[in-house]
């Protein structure tokens, strides 16, 4: 896979999680983009281009959404916490990898359900991972107040939302395909002695 690409691509739907998502919020549903991102790459890219990936993505979402801490004397502040959405990144990643030998992947549609699997594993991911850590380390959850439970719920309908508000990226990113210069291994069916 060609990294150049991803860095635009990136920087660009972060961007756009960063500023014009939050306008199409229904309620306290918030669509993202990056799902769309990730089901891209973890459908098309080779196992470690989509784990590394996924590691990106998960490390701006850790940087740019903070779980509140407890300081002592303070109240609450905001403390970044790295790992928890690289793991559920991950996680997600993997998913899609083991998924993507059953789904024609060039198909528009295929990366919309991939947005929809990307964002619902991720969200059971960071839930655990933040429930494992509010057990032993700190006393606040890092999805914020409510439970995990209605966290993921909300974040069930976020992965839809994501996927409707996400046709316009993912056809983008559909349209650029050839540029990524993701590895091919031939035909997906038939023998090797067929391909002349």
């Amino acid at each position: 896979m060609s990294w150049w690409p991803f860095a635009i691509a990136w920087a660009v739907l972060m961007s756009l999680d960063a500023g014009l998502m939050p306008a199409f919020a229904v309620g306290r549903v918030v669509p993202q983009a990056w799902p769309v991102l990730l089901a891209f790459v973890a459908l098309h890219a080779s196992r470690q281009a989509a784990f590394w990936s996924a590691a990106a993505i998960g490390l701006w979402l850790d940087a740019s959404h903070p779980a509140v801490g407890y300081a002592p004397g303070a109240g609450p502040v905001a403390v970044h916490v790295f790992g928890p959405n690289v793991l559920a990144c991950a996680a997600a990643a993997w998913g899609l990898l083991e998924l993507r030998v059953v789904l024609y992947r060039r198909n528009l549609a295929t990366v919309l359900l991939g947005t929809v699997v990307a964002a619902w594993i991720a969200s059971l991911a960071f839930v655990a991972v933040g429930g494992i850590r509010s057990a032993y380390a700190d006393p606040s959850p890092l999805w914020g107040p409510g439970s995990g439970a209605a966290t993921v719920g909300s974040d069930f309908l976020a992965g839809l939302w994501s996927a409707a508000v996400g046709i316009l990226p993912a056809w983008a990113l559909q349209a650029t395909y050839r540029w990524w210069d993701f590895a091919t291994a031939g035909p997906r069916f038939g023998s090797p002695g067929r391909l002349g």
